[in-house]
């Protein structure tokens, strides 16, 4: 019973001794001038980055909803199935005001079209042109605590121990009967929660300029994952408070101390990325694998150029131009056409073409998309490489974790990309449900029971047009006399509500942004990497602890 009670008083003094180094080395922080300087600058860089973001995050916001009813606004007039082109908009993530990343830098609407395969997406302006040219328009949050709260850390830590054993204090509490362990835990622990209290300064400086700017309703559902964004802050912090302390107990003098740990921080932080990013692009040869894709790209359209020109040419009414032909045609992007005037055979015929063409078109863009994805792998690989030549930097590990938690990484663009594609099969399902390929209303909304070919402007039938007389014929159409009567069917024709198409079936898009789930998932490995290296760091320093000469 002794033997207990003795050992309950011996941890209930290391508790109390653990407690009285914490209060010890958060006490020495705070009376430092490099800790309340650090602590300034984050604060003022914090709100004026955040300020900037917000700003920048309601301007993407506007835009983003007026792009989006205008999408409706075209919707409803959409008159043949080819026009049916769908926009897909991804709305900004509210956390991009926290962590940019790739949200305001990458496209954020795609146009879905039978014949392309999303590979790209559009719109990758900021929402506030003026704020690109602001110094802060660059900077957030997660840079601000990488780089200021990153150095913060080194400097506190870099002379914690070596500034202690040339005072002699280090050796005046050893001798008091104070453990190592004790001592290493308390400047760890004291060190942490110093430089949680200036975190806790930028977060709540952050969220104060945030509130009345974005508000809170953007965040609802997104609470685990901004916890999940602190989370990486707090293990970055440690991290490179850890290496500070290695740094202090290898180091011969506070000096020295000193300066090996700015170096570390201008090298892991500054150099070792850039230079990273650069050496993988030299490694790897992107410009090859363009010029090839462009090639193949471009023998591709040609080649469909050719088949659908001899497939256009096999009929006769559509070979050359008769009273039958239609002569209001419009063209649309990527393969939406529009004619009008033309007669029950001549539409037949086009009928024909384009069940074809749709099948060819859909062909060509599998294998167009087949060839951007041999493209893009060769530029996954230079982004791989530049990864884990950069691996080493606390900094680049940080980045890829709180955009990963903020949804702005590469990786939620790419889900973007994906959940388009994945649209484009729902709209293909539903224009095969709706019989739209073997259709007139795929190329023309002339209504069958009120046809009107360009020959009944002259009082004349289709038939009785015959090849020597087209083009005189044709010409007089846009005489004086034919000219109002002409444009008065075009008015009507626009405005008759019974030509729009019925898009009531047509299934909606909605990007919802990243999971917790996902954002867990693809956050695993480099915060796995970041952990073992706070795990080695901090057994290294125990190591050298173990062994520390105080004298």
């Amino acid at each position: 019973m002794a033997r207990i009670e003795n050992l309950g008083g011996e941890e209930s003094g290391a508790t109390t001794m653990l407690g009285a180094c914490i209060r010890k080395e958060i006490l020495c922080h705070l009376a430092s001038v490099r800790f309340w300087v650090a602590t300034l600058i984050t604060v003022i860089l914090a709100a004026g980055a955040t300020l900037v973001a917000a700003r920048d995050y309601e301007s993407r916001l506007e835009r983003y909803e007026d792009r989006l009813a205008a999408q409706q606004r075209e919707l409803r007039n959409v008159s043949v199935y080819s026009f049916l082109q769908p926009v897909v908009l991804r709305p900004p993530e509210p956390l991009s005001v926290l962590d940019q990343g790739f949200d305001a830098r990458l496209g954020t609407e795609v146009r879905i079209h039978l014949f392309g395969i999303p590979t790209h997406a559009t719109g990758s302006s900021r929402g506030n042109e003026l704020l690109a040219g602001l110094p802060a328009a660059e900077v957030d949050l997660t840079t601000i605590v990488s780089v200021i709260l990153g150095l913060l850390a080194l400097l506190l830590a870099c002379d914690a121990v070596t500034c202690e054993r040339e005072e002699g204090t280090l050796r005046t509490l050893l001798a008091q009967g104070v453990s190592r362990r004790v001592v290493l835990a308390g400047k760890a622990l004291g060190g942490l929660l110093t430089l949680c209290l200036a975190l806790t300064a930028a977060l709540g400086v952050s969220f104060a300029v945030l509130t009345p700017t974005v508000g809170w309703e953007p965040y609802a559902g997104r609470g685990l994952r901004m916890a999940g964004l602190v989370a990486s802050y707090l293990l970055y912090l440690a991290l490179m408070f850890l290496l500070g302390l290695l740094i202090s107990l290898r180091a011969r003098s506070s000096a020295r101390a000193l300066v090996v740990a700015v170096l570390l921080w201008l090298v892991t932080v500054v150099v070792l990325p850039q230079v990273a990013w650069t050496a993988a692009a030299s490694l790897v040869d992107t410009q090859e694998a363009a010029s090839r894709t462009e090639v193949r790209e471009r023998r591709l359209a040609e080649s469909e150029r050719r088949r659908l020109g001899e497939a256009f040419a096999r009929h006769p009414l559509r070979r050359a131009f008769s009273g039958h032909t239609a002569i209001s045609y419009t063209a649309g992007s990527h393969g939406g056409v529009r004619y009008r005037n033309g007669s029950a055979a001549y539409y037949d015929a086009l009928r024909e073409y384009y069940g074809f063409a749709v099948r060819s078109g859909l062909l060509q863009a599998e294998q167009s998309y087949a060839t951007h994805r041999r493209y893009e792998e060769r530029l996954r690989q230079a982004e791989r490489l530049g990864f884990w030549l950069s691996a080493a930097s606390p900094a680049v590990l940080l980045d890829r974790l709180s955009e990963s938690f903020a949804g702005t990484s590469f990786e939620d663009h790419d889900a973007f990309l994906a959940e388009s594609r994945r649209y484009r099969q729902t709209l293909l399902t539903f224009l095969t449900r709706q019989s739209a390929f073997r259709s007139w209303r795929w190329f023309t909304d002339d209504p069958p029971e009120r046809l009107y070919p360009w020959p009944r402007f002259l009082g004349l039938r289709p038939e009785e047009v015959d090849a020597a007389r087209v083009h005189l014929l044709f010409n007089r159409l846009s005489s004086a006399a034919i000219q109002p009567k002409l444009q008065l069917q075009r008015s009507a024709a626009e405005a008759d509500p019974s030509r729009r198409l019925d898009l009531a079936g047509l299934p909606g898009f909605a990007y919802r942004g990243p999971k917790l789930r996902d954002c867990l998932c693809r956050a695993a490995p480099e915060g796995l990497f970041l952990l073992l290296l706070v795990i080695l760091t901090g057994a290294a320093a125990w190591s050298r602890f173990v062994r520390y000469p105080v004298r």
